[in-house]
């Protein structure tokens, strides 16, 4: 007698649905690098608060009001997003993972079910590490990108290198533009695409500044002379018209989503109405900086 119709989630996805959430959602380099602020489900104010102290002579008695506290928000506009994808094991007969394929009545399971699940995750991920710097605005099926939003911002520091400027070059101007107070904090970065890494590296090795140290994390590398990491992004590779680079300060940066409530969902079943797998992911996900006045958008025109 033939096994009964699985309607249950596959084992693979119940025994890790919310690993599997975290992964798809927070998994991404950036996403992982950038603050995370979780319990978005819409529009959702940055509330910045700024004071700037004046030190006085307390030589005479009196009471002599100096300095300011400046409230101020900035709007992170999240996307809700979801894939739906749908799996067909027949497609596998007559290949060589056809004996995973097992299609007697009564009985489906999904072939290579993690190898499945895990590729989609990856996906996922990399998609979301390029749209948390090249996504689009006003897009239903995007959030708006970093890039865009510090485009479009005037209090952001503006770098912008000829083509043909070398990464170096381009990645010390971004880095004598920062300002000192966040040059001098611990978090400060450069970021850039694996292209412009590779040829920093490249060119440092060609100027005899480059020294393996075994505390170097792969995609990282000190600028020279500073206590400032390099660091390779592969949601900077690619963008149109430019190489870009960032300067600022890693708590400066937010990656938003939900996590504390059922927007997130990650599921897996057997429809028996279509006769196929199908492979369910929705999530809220957006991106935002807190001070642009701390920030320098680098850019290197392509040839």
């Amino acid at each position: 007698m033939a096994n009964p119709i699985v309607t249950s989630l596959p084992k693979y996805v119940e025994q890790h649905i919310l690993p599997l959430i975290s992964k798809s959602v927070l998994g991404s380099k950036s996403a992982s690098l950038f603050n995370l602020l979780t319990g978005v489900k819409g529009d959702t104010a940055l509330n910045l608060l700024a004071t700037d102290v004046t030190l006085q002579s307390a030589k005479t008695c009196g009471w002599n009001a100096d300095g300011t506290t400046t409230l101020s928000q900035r709007i992170v506009k999240p996307a809700y997003l979801k894939i739906n994808h749908p799996f067909c094991d027949k497609q596998l007969l007559n290949t060589w993972a056809n004996y995973e394929v097992k299609v007697a009545a009564g009985q489906k399971t999904l072939p290579f079910e993690e190898d499945f699940v895990n590729g989609i995750v990856e996906q996922v991920k990399e998609q979301i590490e390029k749209m948390i710097y090249q996504g689009a605005k006003n897009q239903e099926d995007e959030f708006e990108g970093l890039i865009s939003i510090l485009d479009s911002d005037n209090t952001v520091i503006k770098v912008n290198k000829t083509a043909g400027t070398s990464a170096y070059e381009a990645i010390k101007s971004v880095y004598a533009s920062m300002p000192e107070e966040v040059v001098s904090k611990d978090d400060a970065v450069i970021l850039v695409g694996a292209g412009i890494f590779r040829q920093f590296i490249q060119e440092l090795v060609s100027a005899n500044l480059y020294h393996f140290e075994p505390t170097d994390a792969e995609g990282e590398y000190k600028l020279p002379g500073t206590n400032l990491r390099v660091i390779s992004v592969n949601g900077l590779n690619g963008v149109a018209e430019n190489d870009v680079i960032i300067g600022a300060r890693l708590s400066n940066l937010f990656y938003a989503t939900d996590l504390q409530g059922d927007e997130e969902k990650f599921e897996l079943w057997y429809s028996q109405d279509n006769r196929e797998f199908r492979l369910a992911i929705e999530f809220i996900a957006g991106v935002q900086y807190a001070f642009g006045d701390e920030i320098v958008l680098g850019k290197i025109a392509k040839a």
